[in-house]
């Protein structure tokens, strides 16, 4: 009997992620708390909040960092839909920390021109690949 797994597909605004990949788990940062979804798992829509998803393919495990969005389980297919989503060692830490630099200084200068909306959606988006550069530190991926 072969194994159930979930198609996972994960969209940004600019891109596909992934697309139709087979797992057998995926957690997602869901704004009430970490969601773990399984082959089988009701069909649920939640609301993502920035942080680190990932999931497990056998023995294998890929985290990506996310910027808020949704997801949608249903049959098996697991669809994020977020603001934006980076794989784990695609990310630079160094890059990471000058851009959280960068965006908190734009957000202290509040000048006429300043869009507010972006220059918090930066910090915000640093801040996640921070948070992942860490967790890539600490688990020696």
């Amino acid at each position: 009997m072969a194994k159930k797994q979930l198609l996972l597909t994960i969209v940004t605004p600019e891109k596909t992620v992934l697309y139709a990949k087979p797992v057998g788990f995926v957690s997602l940062p869901a704004v009430d708390g970490e969601m773990g979804v399984l082959p089988s798992h009701a069909s649920f829509v939640v609301e993502l909040k920035e942080g680190l998803m990932h999931y497990k393919d056998g023995p294998r495990k890929e985290v990506f960092s996310v910027l808020s969005g949704f997801a949608e389980i249903h049959k098996n297919k697991v669809l994020v839909l977020a603001e934006a989503a980076e794989l784990l060692k695609e990310i630079s830490e160094e890059r990471a920390r000058q851009a959280y630099q960068k965006a908190k200084e734009t957000l202290a200068i509040r000048g006429a021109d300043l869009d507010l909306d972006e220059a918090q959606a930066a910090l915000r988006r640093a801040a996640v690949r921070i948070k992942a550069s860490e967790f890539k530190r600490k688990h020696k991926l």
